[in-house]
């Protein structure tokens, strides 16, 4: 009879005992060590799945917000510079060409038609319009590189309004370069479609603007995703 216990003893098996209607299992030592092993590995391996998660997730969210903050950057420099061009010239355009008008003769309507000369506007006006639509054409540029291709056609047509309308300033800045010190030269210029073009500069702006945050917006859409994660 000991012999026989101590092979029951021995046995890594688990023994049934009946206890009325009953069964109780009971493990011994060994297997429940080999068990509690196998529990812990999974453990591990799941904890180092999720690490590994978070870690490309994190990866992914710098590498969005590295890409995100210049973009701002330059949208905001490129319609800021924009606005900066229709404000300076929406004075001249509403009020200031009208003084520049020619004598109604036989009371036709004016055509839009204005002489300009090297004293029809203040020192430095027509300079600073020309250098401000050079700047929209490369802060432009700029724009269309740091993408999405979406925001291009926004962008090239703030570009071309902002060129037509400071048309008028280039040419004065070739005539006076060729006028004589009394600033005697003068030109017709037809300014009939500068009210009409400086609105729609407006709205190309405000266009670019909405395409703009939805680009922006749609490199934040990872972002909650990984905060859930993380948390």
């Amino acid at each position: 009879m000991d012999g026989t216990d101590n092979r029951v003893r021995g046995r890594t098996t688990m023994v049934r005992e009946r206890a009325g209607r009953g069964t109780i299992t009971i493990m011994d030592a060994g297997l429940a060590a080999v068990l509690g092993a196998a529990v812990g590995t999974v453990g591990t391996i799941a904890t180092g799945w999720t690490s590994r998660s978070l870690t490309k997730m994190q990866m992914r969210v710098d590498s969005l917000r590295a890409r995100r903050e210049p973009r701002r950057a330059s949208y905001e420099t490129f319609s800021s510079t924009a606005i900066a061009l229709h404000d300076h010239l929406e004075p001249w355009v509403t009020f200031g060409r009208h003084l520049e008008r020619p004598k109604p003769s036989g009371g036709a309507a004016w055509d839009g038609v204005v002489h300009v000369g090297r004293d029809s506007f203040k020192k430095g006006y027509a300079d600073r319009a020309v250098e401000l639509a050079a700047e929209v054409s490369r802060y432009g540029r700029h724009a269309i590189l740091d993408g999405p291709a979406e925001i291009e056609p926004c962008v090239n047509k703030v570009v071309d309004l902002s060129g037509e309308l400071s048309a008028l300033f280039r040419v004065m800045q070739s005539l006076n370069s060729f006028a004589d010190e009394e600033g005697g030269a003068t030109m017709a210029y037809d300014t009939s479609h500068m009210p009409d073009r400086l609105k729609q500069l407006d709205h190309g702006v405000r266009e670019f603007l909405l395409q703009a945050s939805a680009a922006l917006d749609r490199d934040l859409e990872m972002r909650p995703r990984a905060h859930k994660l993380s948390v």
